[in-house]
């Protein structure tokens, strides 16, 4: 087989990810595909020997399934599914991509362009980046689609020092800054701060989201850290959120 097919570029971004993150992403797509009929989760004696994990990896992806909301675990009953969490389905707690999320949500989702170039960085990537005046960035510009209407403009910015290689090809590029961030920078991507502001359409966004000017959207901004607490990708995302709303899921403890 050619390794430049998509099967095999796809098997090989999934070999580098975490064995925590696969799992845990499993773990996801058993939980929407109502896997878990009774709505609990296995033992975890029993959860870990049928996905072939130790024990201490499936305890990681559980806590970080926890930690979003999507469960509930108790001492000496179970894990319990949080149905009404999972069923919102467009959390932003998770990180995945929007074409994922743009999919999990009932439509057919693609991508009308990706475009990559390197820019100045603009004040608000010096400010959170802490990028030097007159520093240039890579830039990753897409429009995503749902049943062919545009609905999601992302613009990714990556400091350069952070790729492993320094140019890229926008034919068969990952469509998720996560996997993105695995494949191509020194670390992957460990958590991210996700800034939501109201906004109108105006100007290009307008145009490129077809939408009247003056219609409200969901403007994005997300930092994206290292495990070491470095910010080194800064999103810029406009949403039409008549199609598209998020949750964000609040525990107390």
């Amino acid at each position: 087989m050619d390794d430049s097919s998509p099967l095999v570029s796809s098997l090989r971004r999934l070999e580098t990810r975490p064995l925590t993150a696969r799992t845990k992403e499993a773990l996801v797509d058993s939980i929407l595909n109502g896997v878990f009929v009774d709505g609990w989760l296995p033992a975890e004696n029993r959860l870990a020997e049928h996905m072939g994990v130790s024990r201490a990896t499936l305890r990681a992806a559980m806590r970080s399934l926890e930690e979003e909301g999507m469960v509930t675990r108790q001492r000496g009953v179970g894990t319990r599914i949080n149905a009404h969490v999972a069923g919102s389905r467009l959390s932003l707690n998770r990180a995945i991509g929007f074409y994922a999320l743009i999919q999990e949500a009932g439509f057919e989702p693609a991508v009308a362009f990706t475009h990559i170039a390197s820019v100045p960085a603009p004040p608000e990537a010096e400010d959170r980046l802490r990028c030097p005046p007159d520093s240039q960035l890579l830039s990753i510009e897409r429009l995503f689609l749902a049943d062919g209407n545009p609905v999601v403009h992302v613009v990714e910015m990556v400091v350069p020092d952070a790729l492993n290689a320094p140019a890229f090809d926008s034919v068969g590029l990952e469509l998720s800054i996560f996997e993105f961030a695995d494949r191509h920078c020194r670390s992957a991507i460990d958590h991210t701060v996700v800034e939501i502001i109201p906004i109108v359409a105006a100007g290009d966004i307008a145009e490129l989201l077809a939408v009247e000017a003056g219609e409200p959207l969901l403007r994005l901004v997300e930092t994206h850290y290292g495990p070491g607490g470095e910010a080194f990708i800064l999103s810029f995302i406009h949403v039409v959120d008549r199609d598209l709303r998020f949750t964000v899921v609040r525990r107390r403890w």
